[in-house]
């Protein structure tokens, strides 16, 4: 005999991700002469969820090592950049709990520096990364539950009877 019930459970109800795009220009105190190379360190974000997109509200540090009078001095330049994106979500499911909202962020391109110039002694960078977005919420979801059966049981306590406990022993 079978029943069916109905179970209140987290699942993902909406998702999206995005690559995103951050340009950003540096002024630096000296003139700089060519760009030595560019990380970018403590990168830390925030999801919230607000109707059909989560914001993102994050911040990174970029370092960028620089020469300066023809080739001659280096220099490292620190700045911590703040940007706010939006990732449009896509329903899952139709029928859920809308109070029950969280967000689920995480990373799927750690941001990286896709290009460095200088432009009138100012550094310009573009910044690539991109993040995966998932809305969590209670819904219902049915399942079948199957009872025991009489017979059933009877089979398991005749196992005992077929082991072998002296296989490992090698009788």
């Amino acid at each position: 005999m079978n029943e069916v019930r109905e179970i209140v459970t987290k699942a993902v109800v909406a998702k999206g991700k995005k690559v995103m795009h951050i340009s950003h220009q540096l002024k630096t105190t000296a003139n700089p002469y060519s760009i030595l190379g560019c990380w970018i360190i403590n990168h830390e974000f925030e999801a919230n969820k607000k109707e059909s997109l989560v914001n993102i509200d994050g911040t990174l540090e970029v370092n960028i090592w620089y020469s300066t009078e023809e080739n001659t001095k280096t220099d490292v330049l620190r700045e911590r950049i703040s940007y706010h994106k939006d990732i449009k979500v896509k329903k899952i499911v139709n029928n859920y709990m809308k109070n029950s909202d969280d967000v689920i962020a995480k990373i799927l391109k750690h941001p990286t520096v896709t290009s460095a110039k200088i432009i009138d002694d100012v550094i310009h960078l573009d910044i690539e990364l991109e993040i995966l977005a998932e809305v969590i919420g209670e819904t219902k979801m049915q399942v079948t539950v199957f009872l025991p059966i009489e017979s059933q049981d009877e089979d398991i306590d005749d196992l005992d009877i077929e082991v072998n406990e002296e296989f490992l022993n090698g009788k």
